[in-house]
């Protein structure tokens, strides 16, 4: 069975790069009736010679190939298809690791857009005012919006110390909002544990934020730590967590379920022009002596969702959360042989859960549905505010999205205010109040030096795991458990 973990994640197709790569892509030329002309090698070239000589932008060959290969992998309709040049390979490759270079922002791909689920506290991306839910429209004044989730991504990361513009689009805010940072090393540690001690039993805690290179061997190191101190139960944290390697999570899994004849999960896919189904089977002979709970979100996906799938159905284990994202394929880098260091990142097929269910957005089960669904409260979603210009202030007896979200802050600040977003009275005092105890010149009026009192106080609220109401829910089921 190692045997073929390793052929589905480290296999090469050998791909010839054809200048007449869009040798079936019917879409290069719309006005063509279906069926009356075969778009062959002949077609394609004359199509691009009449380009180059007679198009008033005069396109040269190179571009009107890359805009082939482009229109090709475009015409898949699958957002994790992409090709990268070596320098987009190396990039996207250094997000498995320990740390990278970026701008320390998490994203996922939703209905064709890219948008910000998570900002790495005191990162560029933070420092700069990017916040979750923004949506990321362009990179350094291009747009990104037509593009392929990878290829963004890979426009995004760039090299330490390098400046990049990007132009975001966020709810109330009519114009696009540029943001100007630089480049620097994020650390990402892809395991962070910790336990509880509730009614004198001890709750391991295990959060993985993605199923990088190294992320096997910290698991199992925590994994040791936390049964040495004697845990009576554990939580595996997978929120937010994007996916990762088919192997890694392989050999998590394998370090809780048991061989019972049944799999773990089971893959479809393409070799050679060949499909391939395998079917993986714990190598695990004793089961763990306390009871586990994997936590989930929206934004867990892909091999988040292979690991919550298979300990709530294989396992019998409990997941809590919210549903899943929904992301049942899995890709491959292809190596590009006529070139150096391309590689095509390249879907090449599916993976089923333990009881035979597609999980995929678009045509399967719309994700992994918890055993216990958890939503959390608004405040737990609340975000940081930032002002785009130093002299900007929201003003009192105004209506602002803005408002609504510091109003949530506020309250639990000790505060009672609405939180509707209008600004009124009583939210203009609890402002006068805070300017006062902060020595700040007090106008009741919100100016940046008044937000970074209330986002420190918004820090130090969702810091505080006592105030995560997901994670609560899970201990308290191990505690009744």
């Amino acid at each position: 069975m190692s045997r073929r973990v390793v052929i589905i994640l480290t296999f090469v197709t050998a791909i010839v790069a054809s200048y007449y790569a869009g040798l079936y892509y019917n879409k290069i030329v719309d006005n063509v009736p279906s069926g009356t002309t075969e778009i062959n090698d002949e077609v394609f070239l004359e199509v691009m010679d009449h380009l180059m000589e007679n198009h008033f932008s005069q396109p040269t060959e190179a571009e009107l190939l890359q805009g082939a290969l482009d229109g090709m992998i475009a015409s898949l309709d699958d957002p994790f298809t992409s090709y990268y040049d070596l320098e987009e390979l190396e990039n996207y490759q250094q997000s498995f690791g320990e740390s990278y270079v970026g701008i320390g922002v998490t994203v996922r791909f939703l209905d064709k857009l890219i948008v910000v689920e998570g900002v790495t506290e005191d990162g560029p991306a933070d420092i700069a005012g990017i916040r979750v839910n923004d949506i990321i429209a362009m990179v350094d004044g291009e747009s990104i919006l037509e593009l392929p989730f990878y290829e963004t991504v890979g426009k995004i990361i760039g090299e330490e110390g390098t400046e990049v513009t990007i132009g975001i689009v966020r709810t109330g805010v009519l114009d696009m909002i540029n943001l100007t940072m630089t480049r620097a090393v994020i650390e990402s540690a892809t395991v962070i544990y910790d336990s509880f001690m509730r009614d004198e039993e001890l709750i391991g805690y295990i959060k993985v934020t993605t199923f990088g290179d190294a992320t096997v061997n910290l698991f199992v190191n925590a994994l040791a730590d936390l049964e040495t101190a004697g845990i009576t139960g554990l939580i595996v944290d997978l929120r937010n967590n994007g996916g990762g390697h088919l192997g890694t999570v392989l050999n998590m899994l394998n370090q809780f379920l048991i061989d019972d004849g049944s799999p773990m999960f089971s893959t479809e896919y393409f070799s050679n022009g060949e499909l391939i189904r395998d079917d993986y089977v714990s190598n695990r002979e004793e089961p763990r002596l306390y009871p586990i709970v994997t936590i989930v979100n929206e934004n867990s996906a892909s091999a988040s969702e292979v690991f919550a799938s298979a300990m709530q159905e294989q396992g019998n284990f409990t997941v809590v959360g919210v549903t899943t994202y929904g992301k049942g394929t899995m890709q491959t880098d292809a190596a590009i042989t006529a070139t150096i260091g391309d590689k095509l990142h390249i879907t090449i097929g599916k993976w089923f859960t333990s009881d035979g269910n597609w999980v995929h957005y678009d045509g399967g089960t719309d994700g992994v549905i918890p055993d216990i669904v958890v939503e959390q409260a608004l405040i737990e979603k609340a975000y940081k505010v930032f002002l785009l210009d130093e002299n900007e202030e929201i003003l009192f007896d105004t209506v602002d999205l803005r408002v609504a979200n510091v109003q949530l802050v506020l309250n639990i600040m000790g505060y009672t205010v609405r939180t509707d977003g209008y600004f009124d009275a009583f939210t203009r005092d609890a402002i006068l109040d805070i300017q006062n105890d902060n020595t700040l010149t007090a106008t009741g009026n919100m100016d940046s030096e008044t937000l970074l009192v209330i986002n420190e106080a918004l820090d130090v609220f969702q810091d505080d795991l006592l105030n995560d109401s997901q994670l609560e829910a899970a201990i308290t089921y191990l505690l009744n458990d």
